[in-house]
């Protein structure tokens, strides 16, 4: 089904404000069923690919400060980073008092160059959770994948680890949060059968937002998950003109077949509005996705904070337009200060903070933004 805009508009607005009981009732069990629970072994993955692997030190201190009674294994699947990296990192996890790394080298790396090829994007390790049960041990049933770049933890993830899957792959979030979800089984076959171009090109987008997630690695095993599968769904939507990603390459294949999550394991506060019912209040994921840019490339200080307001107020602007996609507004100053705030407490902020202080300077100048 298709809809104009101004319907569009319409049914976005009003399925914003309407509350989800679901997963409000599935993460108040959860929270309570954890309670003040004792320590614990959290199992977290990501994965990455080429130079400046120092970046993942953010993402692993955040893990480290909210869960310092818990036991962190870190997984990290990585497709051509430098051993240096490896080992620069390896000496920052021992200095956390909770983090065990185990690396893991993806050796059959060509498949994954093939579906970076066939979905025009830039890199090959996005794909590599895909095949986290092929790598991962043996005995480990669930793990909570979380991007390597623009993701920082905020509070407790072990309910979001236990989780029910309800014979689900994935627990997940949806990738658009205001509006009613996508049903369907895989792209080629509903395709075949009922479903319009324009509803596969959204699911090729992905249904899921594969930025935080639970993976069921034991029922991706039960069921021979492999390579050839994902491999087939996107040689098909290449040859229908579709770009895709890992969670648009995860619809394609799987469709719908996640369980959500509340959105508080996702918190993509580019998509916030004004009156929202399910605005998150106490996110246990922030995650930098969306409009806003990449934290690693944006870097404000109390005072490029203010000149950009003073900037907006003088034009009656709510948000300052950086480009085709990217857009920031003064209600998003807060958790940008939190990514750098947590990086502060990291070697990699030496190197990344004057780098991203200059492209932002850069980006303002040319903006028109008075910095001085």
């Amino acid at each position: 089904m298709t809809f104009s805009t101004p319907s569009l508009a319409a049914i976005s607005g009003l399925y914003s404000r309407i509350p989800s009981g679901w997963t409000a009732g599935v993460d108040l069990y959860a929270r309570a069923r954890a309670g003040r629970r004792r320590p614990g072994r959290l199992d977290v993955m990501t994965s990455y690919g080429g130079r400046d692997l120092d970046v993942v030190q953010v993402l692993l201190q955040s893990l480290s400060e909210t869960h310092a009674q818990d036991h962190i294994m870190f997984w990290l699947l990585e497709l051509r980073v430098p051993a240096v990296d490896i080992q620069a990192l390896s000496r920052f996890c021992d200095q956390l008092p909770n983090v065990t790394l185990n690396v893991i080298k993806v050796a059959d790396r060509e498949a994954f160059d093939q579906l970076r090829k066939l979905g025009g994007k830039p890199d090959s390790a996005r794909f590599l959770w895909l095949a986290a049960h092929r790598h991962l041990p043996a005995d480990l049933d669930r793990v909570i994948y979380l991007d390597a770049l623009d993701i920082i933890v905020a509070d407790d993830l072990m309910p979001m680890m236990h989780h029910p899957f309800m014979g689900k792959y994935l627990v997940a979030c949806r990738e658009l949060v205001h509006l009613p979800p996508v049903l369907i089984g895989p792209a080629q076959r509903a395709h075949q059968r009922w479903a319009p171009d324009a509803l596969i090109r959204q699911v090729s987008r992905g249904i899921i937002n594969s930025g935080s997630i639970v993976v069921n690695l034991a029922a991706m095993r039960r069921d021979d998950v492999d390579m050839a599968q994902y491999l087939k769904a996107a040689e098909w939507a290449s040859g229908q003109g579709l770009g895709f990603g890992d969670q648009g390459l995860f619809s394609l294949t799987h469709g719908s077949h996640y369980v959500r999550a509340h959105d508080r394991y996702n918190h993509r506060f580019s998509s916030e509005t004004d009156g929202r019912a399910r605005a998150v209040r106490r996110p246990a994921v922030i995650h930098y996705a969306g409009r806003v840019p990449k934290p690693t490339r944006w870097h404000l200080t109390p005072e490029l904070e203010q000149a950009i307001s003073d900037h907006l107020d003088h034009r009656g602007e709510s948000e300052l337009v950086l480009g085709s996609v990217t857009r920031i507004r003064p209600a998003d100053f807060a958790y940008f200060r939190r990514w750098w705030d947590t990086c502060a407490r990291t070697p990699c902020h030496a190197r990344i903070a004057p780098l991203a202080t200059e492209r932002t300077l850069r980006t303002l100048e040319t903006l028109g933004v008075r910095t001085g």
